[in-house]
């Protein structure tokens, strides 16, 4: 970095095509670029973005062709605190012009601490699904971005009712609420509002990180469903296996007994401690992960057409997903598996969807 005329200026080597987040610290405070109107919200943090195109980032920019729709909706959830939440769904061009034609789905799952916003702001799922179509390499479809959050019915800050904050943990979403309420009230509502095909063969189902871990499960659990599931750099294990499932399920089971033997427990802020931490447990459905094996093996009696996993070969879950692969293998359950370079990280994601796509609806 050097300055001149009272400029800091910074000239990196050659990049490849991709889509560059960055910030600025100044006196020890970051901030977004001032003179970059171009912003998204990862979690908590807020970055500066550009593209460079002519490679892979193509994909990514607004281009001169036919784009399809965004609309956020409220519906009704069974997830107990949050009786209204919100989801992103994109339909395609000509979605509202030619009102006869019916269309595929493909349910999209964001990660930890994400939200509806996610995939749509840092994973460029609208501009990459408004190319794909134009160049006719994937089919028109309607992609669902539910919030998967299980305590957080909408994006940070775009609530009405809760001024709670994204956290790049999220244990409450790991206890089943989300599996358990998706085809009921997600798919439910998608099917009742909107113009698609209501088969298997026309449902797809892909996720990454946490959101791995729920369309892993989600489709395991309903067998019937989804002919098209997608792993990318996926959670493949709950960090409650069952045996710590069953654990858990004691030791609510005691901290309940416990309260009940000394009421003072159950006021002020400990009592609401307690009774958020019980309450979490007991409104899950912590089933949805027992019995894998089972649940796989009755998956794959019809198998989906596509079980695609994606992971990068520095990702911290490539151990996990190496894993699950073996399971698969092991039993001659056919699946896709893609390896990239990198990480954990938005870049491989974007890749993925981009891969990923133009296999659906075949």
């Amino acid at each position: 970095m050097k300055k001149t005329n009272g400029i800091w200026s910074y000239t990196t080597q050659p990049l490849e095509s991709e889509m560059y987040t960055y910030y600025f610290e100044v006196d020890g405070k970051r901030m977004t670029d001032p003179n970059n109107n171009d912003s998204i919200r990862d979690v908590d943090t807020y970055f500066s973005y550009f593209i460079i195109t002519d490679g892979v980032a193509d994909n990514y920019v607004t281009q001169n062709v036919a784009h399809g729709d965004v609309e956020k909706i409220w519906y009704d959830s069974s997830i107990k605190d949050t009786p209204k939440r919100r989801m992103s769904i994109y339909t395609p061009p000509n979605y509202k012009i030619d009102i006869q034609k019916q269309y595929p789905v493909l349910y999209l799952l964001h990660g930890s601490g994400g939200d509806e916003n996610a995939w749509i702001e840092a994973g460029r799922a609208i501009e990459i699904l408004d190319n794909l179509i134009a160049q006719k390499k994937c089919v028109p479809m309607i992609v669902v971005m539910p919030n998967g959050i299980a305590n957080m019915a909408a994006a940070s800050g775009e609530n009405p009712n809760s001024d709670g904050k994204a956290k790049r943990i999220n244990v409450e979403s790991m206890l089943g609420k989300i599996e358990k309420a998706f085809v009921p009230d997600i798919v439910t509502y998608v099917e009742s509002h909107y113009r698609v095909k209501a088969a298997k063969q026309s449902r797809a189902i892909a996720g990454l990180s946490l959101g791995g871990l729920h369309t892993l499960f989600i489709s395991a659990n309903n067998p019937d469903k989804f002919d098209y599931v997608g792993l990318f750099s996926a959670q493949t294990t709950n960090a409650l296996d069952d045996k710590k499932i069953g654990k858990v399920e004691k030791i609510v089971q005691g901290i309940e007994d416990f309260a009940s033997v000394f009421p003072f427990l159950s006021k002020g802020k400990i009592g609401e401690a307690i009774s958020s931490y019980t309450d979490g447990i007991s409104s899950g459905d912590l089933s949805i992960y027992n019995n894998l094996d089972e649940k796989l093996k009755e998956q794959f009696k019809t198998p989906p057409q596509l079980y695609y996993i994606a992971v990068g070969k520095d990702d911290f879950v490539k151990k996990l997903n190496d894993d699950f692969r073996l399971k698969l293998a092991d039993k001659g359950y056919k699946y896709y598996y893609h390896e990239t370079d990198g990480g954990h990280s938005w870049e491989n994601w974007r890749k993925y969807l981009v891969d990923f796509l133009p296999r659906l609806f075949k």
